[in-house]
């Protein structure tokens, strides 16, 4: 899945560009499903993450459909070829196997690695992409520090 470029749509549809029905995302920022993303290589904790995507108007990540997924999975590729293990916006620190997105929304769609989540020596509280072979969720302890993935609330941060 190619990341689109929402400038060149824009240049290229402007005939067909109304500010209602189209939406762009700022520089850095792709759009996938009326929401944007924005990858960021630099390594955090799980909480130092989601600050950041805060502090841009937007949270970690949260992943609802196979599509979506598969979005956010072209999105970290486009920025680190070797796929590596990336955090997304689910955790249970609330409550043990109460699996909860930071931005509020429902839990509707997972996509964990076969045996996962496995809350390893009891101490595994959030989830990261990309992770094994099969590239996909691993809960995993929140103080370890990855690349991450931020996504807007709304239209457009």
């Amino acid at each position: 899945m190619a990341i689109p470029d929402c400038n060149l749509q824009r240049i290229n549809n402007k005939k067909h560009c109304s500010e209602i029905l189209y939406m762009c995302c700022p520089m850095f920022w792709y759009s996938f499903n009326e929401r944007c993303y924005k990858y960021v290589a630099t390594h955090m904790t799980w909480a130092d993450a989601e600050l950041y995507c805060v502090s841009q108007r937007a949270n970690l990540v949260s992943i609802h459909s196979q599509n979506e997924q598969s979005f956010v999975k072209a999105l970290i590729k486009n920025f680190d070829p070797a796929q590596r293990t990336t955090w997304i916006g689910l955790s249970d620190i609330h409550k043990e196997g109460k699996w909860m997105w930071s931005d509020g929304s429902a839990v509707t769609f997972t996509f964990w690695n076969t045996g996962e989540p496995n809350n390893n020596k009891r101490n595994e509280h959030c989830v990261q992409t990309n992770w094994d072979i099969n590239l996909k969720w691993n809960d995993i302890p929140c103080s370890l520090t990855y690349s991450f993935v931020c996504a807007s609330r709304t239209a457009s941060p």
